[in-house]
């Protein structure tokens, strides 16, 4: 039994909380073997004059491409995952075990296109952790917001996010 008020203490004193992870060099290599994991075979992803016919310094990696890794290493052992198969260092480590995870939803604003060589860090904020009652029980809320930004700190990708913890 998941004592909803001890857990929501505990997480909303993560509120305002930030990080900052340097995730490295992006390659075109990289983001085009995801573009054809999502079956997206556009030519600005593979060649530069087509991107730059475009208007882009060169190719550029597909716009979900930074938001949609939720973790760049080699990830957790299974033994390391919690029974809901998330890691319990990602975004929302700070939650108790025993809470099951799902998404609740993206914002997301592309603002810089993401190209071959650029550096990237991730800056993440904990924005709100709310306590709900639904239909079935209690649950939570935690809303982050991740942005990404390159070597000069410009904002490439904005995502705001929601994972709602049961």
């Amino acid at each position: 039994m998941v004592d909803w008020d001890a857990v929501y203490e505990s997480a909303r004193g993560h509120v305002g909380e930030v990080t900052r992870r340097r995730l490295g060099r992006v390659s075109a290599t990289q983001f085009q073997r995801f573009a054809v994991a999502a079956g997206d075979s556009g030519a600005r992803y593979f060649s530069d004059e087509q991107a730059r016919a475009e208007g882009f310094p060169g190719a550029v990696a597909p716009p979900l491409f930074l938001s949609a890794t939720s973790n760049w290493g080699a990830g957790p052992d299974e033994a390391d995952l919690r029974p809901d198969g998330t890691g319990r260092d990602g975004l929302v480590a700070f939650l108790a075990d025993g809470l099951r995870l799902v998404g609740g939803g993206q914002e997301l604003e592309f603002l810089k296109p993401v190209v071959d060589g650029c550096e990237v860090t991730q800056e993440v904020v904990v924005e709100a952790v709310d306590l709900k009652n639904g239909r079935s029980g209690r649950f939570i809320v935690c809303t982050f917001l991740r942005r990404f930004l390159d070597e000069h700190g410009h904002e490439l990708v904005r995502c705001r996010e929601r994972y709602i913890g049961r």
